[in-house]
């Protein structure tokens, strides 16, 4: 959804840039901004994906662990996914954080592209 906002936002400062340099800088710093928040994003998400993977790959070794009759080692194993969960789970937290932190920035490039466009209008 952030990433979807951050391309509606590169789009917006796109159809704002104007004449001056002003709002043509204002406009390309929003973009830039806009991309940086959509990969920062990505990547945290791809982190965090990861991080699930492996949880649910370690609980299955557990599981499989646990029927062979290997209990201490299906316990460790558990608990090491437990511990991936709760990894995963924190990044997740943060994936969110970034996106909001991304979202907050181009919001604010974007206004600012907005305001020198508006600016700049008054002069054609």
């Amino acid at each position: 959804m952030q990433i979807k906002q951050a391309i509606i936002a590169m789009t917006l400062v796109a159809t704002l840039a104007a004449c001056s340099d002003n709002a043509q800088q204002a406009a390309a710093d929003a973009a830039a901004k806009a991309k940086a928040a959509a990969e920062a994003t990505q990547a945290a998400a791809k982190q965090t994906a990861q991080q699930a993977q492996d949880a649910a790959a370690q609980a299955k070794q557990a599981a499989e662990q646990a029927k062979s009759g290997d209990m201490s080692g299906a316990a460790a194993t558990a608990q090491q996914a437990a511990q991936t969960g709760q990894a995963a789970s924190t990044s997740a937290q943060q994936t969110a954080d970034t996106a909001k932190e991304g979202a907050a920035d181009v919001k604010e490039a974007a206004e600012k592209a907005a305001d020198a466009a508006k600016k700049d209008s008054g002069g054609h």
